[in-house]
């Protein structure tokens, strides 16, 4: 290797090396909670000052790891034949570990490192940081495809684009502790050596890239359950590129007239015989990581997972809990707002990939290579003389012919192949075929996952963020060595310049100016001020053109750069001391087989906070669990809603299987189970008997599980965060079985408090969207019960109250107003004859400081309004046990169902934080 080969080598690897520590800096300050001010901070971080995570996948990976540097193995039993059973989760039996344990083994790794190397750190701090760590390990996968694509430049832009992905570096700061840090190691390193395979012409070679690839796939497959999406996409790209070699003669012909038709010829090209290794080496390898079951299943693996959405609503079953899951929303082209285009964010596709720049750069470069792809169909590759070497003049160095072997090369211009040997011109159609191939198919199997939610904009920032390198390797050598007019570098700075101060701009508006000012004056100076033949090297090129080509990758970059440090800045912590110090409470203060209940967001915090079986989480939220729960807290029959986690949490859902078994239709189960789940035991069998005609022992095996003699002691959490949360849970409990549809049902709570004075009037926005503004409005008078409230609407456009048809028009109409006193309910009574009004204003105040809350009407009676707003008063099914800031705990007593605790309208206590 000589010296000019190991500058090269080292030049790539410092390169590297900085791009490590950018993007690790830039997820660093996540750890710092920035957005909070001081004053609260101390709410978000657990008593050893470390913030706690921030979403709740993290809490139930950080559990099986503690498990498994506990006792050796992640689950809470361990059968001889190797089966683990977690029983935190799914009430009363718990469920099967069956999960991608990767990141528990890496994490504990790190923790003996750290230990041993840096000092004593429990495995929650290492935990804490290490999605952040292994994240910004991608940055060697980006840099190493990238540059194998297009220049130092493009591999810079590339890598920048990929690692800083918003919806990547969203779940990959620290205290994101997920299985999301993966991705792009393992997707990029399997992609690399998948193609590296098919481009290289020597058979050792061949085998190790294959080896390599399916080690990284194989890795990947222990790590994130996704994994199967790599696996069909490069399954999809193999079959796509062999029919392109087909059609487009991508071979060696030297010996093609042996062979009686094209078919026996093509199928002893190399090509043909690299898709067959990679297939073999793959099979092989994805049992030996996986076991031969996944490997035969792997075609409906890979249906399953671009169906998860697909149906909404499961046809005379129960509804689809997956679409209530955020990141399996359809996502929204673009984010609102006049920057938006210009944005890297997660709150459109676009802004997913790095803005509107990068994705044009990559429509660009995949016209191209289609282009590119038709018009070499036409050159005839047939043997003729080779190539003569060139001049000395023309003549490069060693480390720059290894540079330019190993680069994919494409420029702006037209196609030029004269001049180059019958070999060179083979090997540029065989190379633009391949990565043609690459780029359409990767391009478009991503675009057909996007649109099955949000949480696949990750798979589409690759082929864009790689596209957009090559997009900027042409650029540059275009600028270089084509353009020479000083108009059109001209606009380029300016153009490029505008891209970069718009996203600073929205971080701080004079940042945005200042780098507007700056760039277009060191730009224009070097167009302008500066010699014509100036140049930073001896290549004689102008400074003027390498401060262009800086500025085209600043105009690529920059978003990706500034929306990661916004996000990094403006981080919370997904829980807080109320909600982790009531999980204590109960930890201390119940039984071990105690039940935790609740909306299932927070059961993988419950498990680790409290150490208690939970009845569904974040990874076992079911269809018919979601429903039982949001029957449970829309429901008015508070002995109704006991009786559901009675059976719920000491019998699962096998009474409504039973049952289910007699019926043959769930509709008919539910209905069923709802009228006899508020009975006793024996009124509930004799109408299962004579109503239903079931037989004895059918009716004994469904009450047996519906009342079950000894129930498992239940408290259920009730918690601010429900409040915005109830459109979803009540859309489950409305779920209507013979038409598959459903209605929700909101609370609409303000972010703040409005202090309002006797004989005064105070307003509290509810509502802002799509031009409407809705307004609490409160009227407090002199003496006692004066106080009142209604809602206005208005539009934002300007600030007037809005006519249709010749009468005001307000969606939030109220019909009931009920006004809490300094923990006394004073008023609860209809406000009269309201057209079209659904909703009842629920006004707290204390000491002049008034917090409405507008809750509709199917909701003013449901048990979670009596428990989290009016403190559980006149009643005895539930008791408060406990409550912190914002969360309250409910023990059930079973014992008082049946005892006529339905809801009441007298003046109560409602003493709540």
């Amino acid at each position: 290797m000589n010296r000019d080969t190991i500058i090269t080598v080292a030049k790539s690897v410092i390169i590297i090396l900085i791009l490590l520590a950018v993007v690790f800096a830039l997820r660093a300050p996540a750890a710092d909670l920035n957005l909070l001010p001081n004053e609260i901070k101390g709410n978000y971080v657990d008593s050893t000052g470390l913030p706690y995570f921030s979403e709740m996948d993290s809490y139930y990976n950080l559990r099986l790891t503690e498990n498994y540097v506990d006792h050796g193995f992640v689950g809470d039993i361990k059968y001889d034949n190797g089966t683990q059973m977690d029983m935190h989760r799914y009430a009363p039996d718990g469920n099967v570990i069956n999960y991608e344990l990767g990141i528990v083994y890496l994490t504990s790794f790190l923790h003996d490192m750290v230990n041993q190397f840096v000092g004593s750190h429990d495995i929650r701090e290492v935990a804490f940081w290490t999605g952040a760590v292994i994240a910004s390990l991608a940055v060697i996968p980006a840099f190493i495809f990238a540059r194998r694509l297009t220049n130092d430049y493009g591999a810079i832009a590339a890598t920048l684009i990929i690692v800083l992905a918003p919806n990547y570096f969203a779940h990959t700061f620290p205290g994101f502790f997920d299985t999301d840090m993966f991705y792009y190691i393992f997707s990029l390193f399997f992609i690399f050596f998948f193609v590296e395979c098919l481009r290289t012409k020597n058979i050792a070679l061949k085998i190790i890239y294959a080896i390599l690839s399916i080690i990284s796939i194989g890795l990947f497959s222990i790590s994130w359950t996704g994994y199967i999406f790599y696996v069909g996409l490069m399954g999809i790209f193999g079959v796509v590129y062999l029919i392109a070699c087909y059609v487009f003669d991508i071979g060696d012909d030297t010996d093609r007239n042996k062979y009686s038709n094209k078919l026996l010829w093509f199928i002893r090209q190399k090509e043909f015989l690299s898709i067959i290794l990679l297939i073999v080496i793959g099979a092989i390898g994805i049992t030996i990581f996986r076991g031969f079951d996944t490997t035969v299943g792997i075609f409906g693996s890979l249906l399953n997972l671009l169906s998860l959405q697909s149906a909404a609503r499961v046809v005379g079953g129960f509804p689809n809990v997956l679409i209530s899951v955020a990141e399996m929303q359809m996502p929204n082209m673009l984010g609102a707002g006049m920057a938006s285009p210009f944005l890297a964010n997660t709150n459109g596709v676009v802004n997913g990939i790095g803005g509107i720049s990068v994705l044009f750069a990559g429509l660009i470069v995949l016209y191209i290579l289609i282009s590119r792809v038709f018009k070499l169909r036409k050159i005839n590759t047939s043997r003729g003389d080779s190539k003569s070497k060139p001049s000395k003049g023309k003549r490069v160095s060693a480390a720059q012919k290894i540079d330019e072997g190993n680069r994919f090369k494409i420029s702006l211009g037209e196609l030029n192949l004269s001049g180059k040997s019958v070999d060179e011109i083979a090997e540029t159609k065989r190379l633009t075929v391949l990565y043609t191939c690459l780029f359409v198919v990767w391009t478009l199997i991503t675009i057909l996952a996007v649109t099955r939610g949000s949480r696949f904009i990750t798979t589409i920032v690759l082929p864009f963020g790689l596209m957009t390198g090559i997009f900027i390797g042409f650029v540059s050598d275009y600028l270089k060595n084509k353009l020479d007019n000083d108009n059109w570098l001209t606009v380029i700075v300016v153009l490029c310049t505008f891209l970069v101060a718009v996203p600073l701009a929205v971080i701080n508006f004079m940042w945005g100016i200042i780098a507007f000012i700056v760039l277009l004056a060191i730009g224009l100076a070097s167009i302008y001020l500066l010699k014509q033949k100036k140049s930073a090297d001896s290549t004689n090129i102008p400074i003027k053109k390498y401060i262009a080509v800086a500025l085209v990758v600043l105009a690529l970059v920059t978003p990706s750069v500034c929306g990661a440090y916004m996000t990094s800045n403006n981080v919370v912590p997904g829980t807080s001391d109320p909600m982790w110090n009531a999980m204590v409470w109960i930890n201390q203060n119940t039984d071990n087989d105690t039940v935790i209940t609740s909306w299932w967001d927070f059961g993988y915090l419950f498990e680790i906070a409290a150490d208690r079986q939970v009845t569904f989480d974040g990874g076992s939220q079911s269809g018919d669990r979601a429903y039982w729960l949001g029957q449970a807290m829309t429901t008015s029959n508070l002995d109704y809603s006991a009786a559901i986690f009675r059976m719920l949490d000491s019998s699962g859902t096998k009474p409504q299987q039973d049952l289910y078994n007699v019926t043959g239709d769930y509709g008919k189960t539910t209905e069923i189970l709802k009228e006899i789940l508020p009975m006793d035991s024996q009124n509930a069998k004799k109408t299962l008997v004579d109503k239903y005609h079931l037989t004895d022992e059918q009716a004994t095996k469904v009450v047996d599980g519906t009342h079950p003699a000894n129930p498992r002691p239940v408290i259920f959490v009730a918690s601010s965060d429900m409040l915005q949360k109830a459109g979803w849970w009540s859309y489950f409990g409305d779920w209507n079985f013979t038409n598959q549809s459903a209605q929700n049902y909101n609370y609409y709570v303000p972010t703040d408090q409005v202090v309002v004075e006797p004989n005064s009037v105070g307003k509290l926005k509810l509502l802002n969207s799509s031009g409407l503004l809705v307004n609490a409005v409160i009227q407090r008078g002199e003496g006692n019960n004066s106080t009142t409230a209604y809602t206005e609407a208005l539009s934002t456009y300007n600030n007037s109250e809005i006519i249709l048809n010749g009468t005001p028009y307000n969606p939030l109409n109220i019909s009931n107003i009920m006004v809490i006193e300094n923990g006394y309910l004073v008023k609860n009574e209809s406000v009269g004859d309201v057209k079209n009004a659904n909703y009842t204003l629920f006004l707290m105040g204390e000491n002049n400081t008034y917090t409405p809350i507008l809750i509709h009407n199917k909701l003013a009676n449901s048990m979670f309004t009596q428990l989290y707003l009016l403190g559980g008063a006149n009643q005895d099914v539930y008791t408060m046990v406990h409550m912190e800031n914002g969360v309250s705990l409910w023990k059930i007593n079973f014992d008082k169902i049946g005892g006529g605790n339905s809801p009441t309208n007298t003046t109560n206590n409602t003493n709540r934080k």
